[in-house]
């Protein structure tokens, strides 16, 4: 029978001076912890890298310095201190000698938590800068949202399925006068159009987006069978961000689509809400 893989994130924890009780405590309590959120390991080595979190006992001689040192020295490293009681000299300690075995998995699973709060954070910021999250009032993100506008039911079907592969939510109509009365009341960070439609071409649609003062910031990618070089001249004129010409692959829509929404963060965040166009 396969034996099951554990799943869990793992940390691997680096002890300094902690007494040789301690570090028997310690093993014993990480290997009764089958069931925690986290799993723990014993690092038998101490080098910058080899573990995530330290445990630095403070009542030793060195041991504030080496807990100041570990501080300074590695950027993601989390350092637990172990002492006695509070020292009037000193920093509270996080982790006391005598309730060390019924605290030292509590504190462990903060540091834990601290840490992936701290990366998730990191991901966030990152994907709101190339535009792949998008931030709400409240401090809550989502992902970005494209207004998919084509006459064909079955192209747009495609579309929907390629941008839900690429990260992006998105909803689609069939005309260009829909689209219009659907982006006044919804906000939308990419607009992917047709330029063959009913009642208003792709290249009119475009102008009206670009001449809406509450519209224009919103990328245009055209998406069309028409390829002279009058209809990219048009599509320019019109003032559309790309122009991609159908059949289109998975490849060329992915960096089409990415580019344009991290320009447009770039826009709403790099230069007070200027407004410039690709």
């Amino acid at each position: 029978m396969t034996e099951r893989r554990d799943a869990r994130p793992e940390y691997r924890i680096a002890v300094f001076g902690l007494a040789t009780r301690l570090q028997r405590l310690l093993e014993i309590v990480l290997r009764h912890a089958q069931h925690n959120r986290y799993r723990y390991s014993l690092s038998t080595t101490r080098g910058p890298g080899d573990f995530d979190i330290a445990l630095v006992d403070m009542t030793t001689a060195g041991g504030p310095e080496t807990a100041s040192t570990l501080l300074g020295m590695l950027e993601d490293a989390a350092v637990i201190r172990v002492g006695r009681r509070t020292d009037p000299e000193r920093a509270r300690d996080d982790l006391l000698q005598n309730t060390f075995v019924a605290q030292v998995l509590h504190a462990l699973n903060r540091v834990a938590d601290e840490q992936i709060g701290k990366r998730r954070q990191a991901s966030t910021q990152a994907a709101v800068a190339a535009g792949l999250m998008v931030s709400e009032a409240g401090g809550s993100h989502r992902r970005p949202r494209a207004l998919i506008v084509d006459d064909s039911p079955t192209v747009r079907r495609q579309l929907v399925l390629a941008l839900h592969q690429i990260g992006i939510d998105s909803e689609a109509v069939g005309s260009a006068r829909d689209a219009l009365d659907v982006l006044s009341m919804r906000r939308y960070e990419l607009v992917l159009a047709d330029v063959v439609m009913p009642e208003m071409d792709g290249y009119k649609f475009t102008r009206a987006i670009k001449r809406n003062r509450d519209l224009r910031d919103v990328p245009v990618i055209i998406l069309t069978s028409r390829s002279s070089p009058f209809d990219l001249l048009r599509g320019a004129l019109a003032g559309c961000n790309s122009y991609l010409v159908k059949p289109v692959s998975m490849q060329s829509l992915r960096e089409t689509v990415q580019r344009n929404l991290r320009k447009r963060a770039q826009r709403r965040g790099g230069d007070g809400g200027r407004l410039s166009y690709a």
